[in-house]
Formats: structure tokens, C-alpha cells, sequence
């Protein structure tokens, strides 16, 4: 499976409709602009244009966009640190960008206040839903995660030789636990429908639901989505406690738990996040056994298409695995058809309503 390819955004009371799309990249890097042309423009959070997740896949998704529509004229001002948030987005208005894609939950008040003060000014949030005064110029892009993040758990469960998985987050966040939430669901469940014992490491969660504004628990956390480091440390950790797959679930700290992967030697695995391990990483693709991903690719490509039409309309997507707004993307590793039917019959399941992705639906495995 590669990138997304088809998505159904609903946006307010609109819908837009993304048949198969074709994924164009820019030969240039920074900024494109033409006179007349529909300036598409990101801000991008602080692990950068090329952090091999959701960042990049906010830049490859007006890439796209400029693909379809070749008025389109996409630009990116990266943010070393969240002081960059607002300066950005101020250049960008200043700039008369036809819609501002900001990434991440981190620029949640950077964004509202801009939106607050521009409300003529179109923007849209990946991973996030401002609360913004009218509502009328913001849509917010979110995912289902825990989900895909479900049948990752599954995988991961189906996939281990040591009985030990494990996760960890860059910021405990509600985006980044909905993830880490389904995982371990996934694996309880495996553990309960096919009689096995798998522990994973990394995140508790705590009693109750989880949702896309709250989803708690305890677990290991970087503080960040930079430190590669950090990543490698803690994935070795990991690795020297039986694990023999991790989840990192933490943009581009995730590449230190590939080196940390690569360092341990055979039998060492990640499951990636966000975008498509395997495409993102190409070189690195052997030691992806998967990827729990977003659609932020598309779903940033129809919002911009939809503000360059005149079409846009604020309000809020939610991408999930019935619309493909995200999903389970196998990796590199040869995974059994066995396995692979069991993801089936459990997404299957999930999309009807019949199986819970909420961890506490099944019985934790001892410690």
C-alpha cells in the first residue's frame, strides 16, 4: 500500500470529493510564486519541511494540489521553535497566501489568534481544532488514529518474536496518545481473540474513552518531535527490555529509533507514523514492519483545492479508517497473509461498529 490516494472531506455542511489523485513533487524547495497565481502557503512545525512525517506531508499535499491545479502556487516557512509560529504566519498574510496550512496542535493559539484578527484570512489546521470567535475562516483537519493505530497493535502483536512491543510519544498530547491508545487496544484484543500474551511498553492508559480533545494515560514521552537522540536512547531502552518492536510516535525523533533498530541488529523493528515509512524513508524501508498513517497529505490537498475554487468552507474533517483519512500501511517486512486477514476482519469490524478501539474493552496483559 502506498500514500493515500482517495479521501472524502467534509467540511461544515459541504462535502468534497477526491477521486484518485496523483501525488506531484516541486523541483523547487522553499518558496514558488508567480504573479496571478493562488498562493498556497504552510507553516510548518518545529521538526522541519523534510521530517519525514507530517510536516512533509503537509508541503507534499500542496505539492499535490499545484499538481491538479497548475494556478496554484505553494510556499513553506519552517518553525525552528515555537516563537516562529506567529512571525510566520503574520509573513504569510502579509503575503496575501490564498489559504495558511498550519501543522500541528502546538500551533493551536498562533493560529486562532491570527484567524481571530485576520477572519477574511482562509487557514487550515492539521491535527487541531481552534476555537476560533466565528468559526468561519478555519478548518480543521483531525484523524481517527487510534484506529489505524488499533490494527497496528495487532500487527505489532501478530509480528513479535519476544512477546514485547512497545511506543513512546514526542509530547503528551491528545494527538499523539490517540495513537498510542489504539496500539495498545490492538494488542489486548489479539491477546484475547487469539489466546496470547503480548506486553507493550511505553504507554498505560487511563481508565475511560478517549477522544481527539482528551486522551490520557502515562507513558514515555521526549518532550519533543527533535531530538533523533533522545529517540535512539529511548528505543534502545526499549530494546534491551524485550521489545523487539517500537512504535515511536513522535515525527522525526522516530529516526533515532530506526538507528536504534539498525545498532540492535536482526529481529529489531519500528512501526512508523503519520506517513508511509517506506516511501518517506525508502532506505530505511526494511526495518518498518509498518506505518499507522494520517491522510494529511489529501486532506491538506482538498482544503487548498477547495480555497483556490472559491469553494472552501470552514468547520472541521475527520479522517478515519470508513473514509480513509487514515490507515494501516504495511512495511518493508514480509508479513504473513494469515496476519494480514486478521487486520482485515478487524478493520472490517472497527468500520462497523463492532469492535471497540478503546483498550479498557479488553483485559490488560500481566506484567
Amino acid at each position: 500500500m502506498g500514500r493515500f490516494r482517495r479521501l472524502v472531506v467534509v467540511a461544515g455542511s459541504s462535502a468534497l470529493i477526491l477521486g484518485t489523485l496523483t501525488v506531484g513533487f516541486a523541483t523547487t524547495g522553499g518558496m514558488a510564486s508567480a504573479a496571478g497565481k493562488f498562493k498556497a502557503c504552510v507553516v510548518t512545525d518545529t521538526g522541519g519541511i523534510n521530517d519525514k512525517s507530517f510536516n512533509e506531508s503537509a508541503w507534499d499535499g500542496l505539492k499535490a494540489a499545484a499538481k491538479a491545479d497548475s494556478n496554484i502556487a505553494p510556499s513553506y516557512l519552517s518553525s525552528t521553535s515555537s516563537s516562529d509560529y506567529a512571525p510566520n504566519i503574520n509573513t504569510f498574510i502579509s503575503e496575501k497566501c490564498g489559504i495558511i496550512v498550519t501543522v500541528g496542535f502546538l500551533m493551536d493559539t498562533a493560529t486562532k489568534n491570527a484567524a481571530n484578527a485576520h477572519p477574511s484570512q482562509k487557514f487550515a489546521i492539521v491535527d487541531d481544532a481552534p476555537a476560533v470567535k466565528k468559526g468561519t475562516n478555519v478548518l480543521a483537519l483531525q484523524y481517527e488514529t487510534d484506529q489505524a493505530g488499533f490494527l497496528g497493535g495487532i500487527l505489532a502483536a501478530g509480528m513479535t518474536k519476544t512477546g514485547t512491543v512497545a511506543e513512546y510519544g514526542g509530547e503528551n498530547f491528545s494527538a499523539v496518545t490517540l495513537y498510542m491508545n489504539g496500539y495498545v487496544a490492538g494488542v489486548r484484543y489479539y491477546d484475547q481473540k487469539y489466546k496470547a500474551k503480548v506486553k507493550v511498553l511505553g504507554w498505560t492508559p487511563a481508565k475511560g474513552s478517549c477522544n481527539l480533545l482528551t486522551c490520557n494515560g502515562k507513558g514515555t514521552f521526549i518532550g519533543n518531535f527533535t531530538d533523533q537522540t533522545a529517540g535512539k536512547t529511548d528505543t534502545t531502552t526499549f530494546f534491551s527490555e524485550g521489545a523487539d518492536i517500537v512504535f515511536p510516535v513522535a515525527g522525526s525523533v522516530g529516526l533515532g529509533s530506526v538507528a536504534a533498530a539498525q545498532a540492535a541488529g536482526a529481529g529489531h523493528y519500528v512501526m512508523w507514523v503519520d506517513s508511509n515509512g517506506c516511501e518517506s524513508d525508502a532506505a530505511d524501508c526494511k526495518y518498518f514492519v509498518g506505518t499507522v498513517a494520517k491522510g494529511v497529505e489529501p486532506s491538506v490537498e482538498a482544503a487548498v483545492l477547495s480555497a483556490a475554487k472559491g469553494t472552501f468552507k470552514a468547520g472541521s474533517y475527520i479522517g478515519t479508517l470508513k473514509n480513509n483519512g487514515t490507515q494501516l500501511e504495511y512495511g518493508g517486512v514480509s508479513i504473513p497473509a494469515s496476519l494480514k486477514a486478521k487486520i482485515s476482519a478487524a478493520k472490517a469490524g472497527i468500520i462497523a461498529g463492532t469492535i471497540s478501539v478503546n483498550p479498557n474493552s479488553y483485559p490488560a496483559t500481566p506484567s
